[in-house]
């Protein structure tokens, strides 16, 4: 690790070298300019043309740093392409990208020299982002200490592959590829260690984090899912850890399945027989307890861990106890690509 940290702190100095460099060519220049038979408009070009080339530079110099640094921090790290973050730390904001735009929360503990694993939560059917964020309490819990936790904003309040959905196939898959890939420009983010977890309608998007795009997600976390068929066709061929919580007595999205706004809800055993296949487990499930009122079901002998706790008399909620929140990161914060 010092040894890493000293290619680092030397990558910056010679950025740093470079750039005060560039400055003072730019400051000779300018002299140069002022000289007797230069015009006013030939030294406004020359600074412009001196300034474009100083940008550049850097810029070139910047990503140099990047690629080194990155080459000596390891597997699964990336440093970020902007050298500032636009979130500080222990703070959250908003941003952008093609269009829409997703909330961010960047722990207090952040430090740009590690890669940082990120948590992306989609908000329930009629709920906006920042309620979601509020009352899932994912930043009060232990992953809003231990990773960036990211909330995108849904476009009619409702995702992709539910029958509520405004969106159709793919675009909510698009936008989540393009968040992360911002993401990592302003941050160290832990490619190996990125997460998804939702509730309901939110739930059933997870479930779709994890159908296409297991080439993105270590792992998802679905609360009181919204399994409607959609969420779980056409998944790409590789394994993934998959985990839910859902309650035995949920009136909305039934455990055993049924029929809601004219579409079919999946019984959460097909979704789990599936995931069975897919993580090539060995047969049989092993019960045990996960609180007072919850079992714990795991699949036996699988590549990627398929794992459902059952709420008795649980309904349709994300749960304070067990603690959703702490569950999540408990079973997602194992996980790795």
């Amino acid at each position: 690790m010092r040894r890493i940290l000293w290619k680092v702190n030397a990558v910056f100095k010679h950025v740093k070298r470079r750039v005060l460099a560039t400055g003072a060519a730019i400051a000779v220049a300018v002299g140069i300019a002022v000289g007797p038979q230069a015009g006013a408009q030939d030294l406004s070009s020359q600074i412009q043309r001196d300034i474009a080339s100083a940008v550049d530079q850097a810029a070139t110099e910047w990503d140099n740093f990047v690629r080194m640094a990155t080459e000596s921090l390891g597997n699964g790290s990336s440093l970020p392409v902007l050298p500032n973050g636009p979130v500080a730390n222990g703070q959250n904001r908003e941003l952008s990208i093609n269009g829409r735009s997703y909330l961010v929360w960047v722990p207090a503990n952040y430090n740009p020299s590690r890669p940082m694993p990120v948590v992306v939560g989609y908000s329930a059917l009629g709920n906006s982002t920042e309620d979601f964020r509020d009352y899932s309490r994912l930043r009060e819990s232990t992953a809003g200490r231990e990773a960036i936790i990211v909330y995108p904003r849904a476009i009619g309040a409702s995702w992709e592959g539910q029958a509520t959905a405004a969106t159709g196939p793919g675009e909510d898959i698009a936008f989540v590829r393009a968040m992360i890939d911002d993401l990592g420009r302003h941050y160290n983010i832990d490619r190996n260690r990125i997460y998804a977890t939702g509730m309901s309608a939110g739930g059933g998007m997870a479930a779709v984090s994890a159908c296409h795009m297991a080439d993105l997600f270590a792992g998802v976390a679905s609360v009181s899912g919204a399994f409607y068929t959609p969420v779980n066709m056409n998944c790409q061929n590789r394994p993934i850890a998959f985990y839910a919580i859902h309650g035995m007595n949920d009136q909305v999205i039934p455990y055993y399945g049924g029929e809601r706004r004219g579409a079919r809800v999946l019984n959460f055993q097909e979704v789990f027989s599936s995931y069975e296949r897919r993580n090539l487990c060995a047969g049989g499930i092993d019960v045990s307890p996960a609180a007072v009122n919850a079992s714990r079901v795991s699949a036996r002998g699988c590549a990627k861990p398929v794992q459902v706790v059952k709420v008795e008399g649980g309904g349709h909620e994300w749960f304070a106890y067990p603690n959703a929140a702490e569950e999540v990161w408990a079973f997602l914060s194992k996980q790795s690509k």
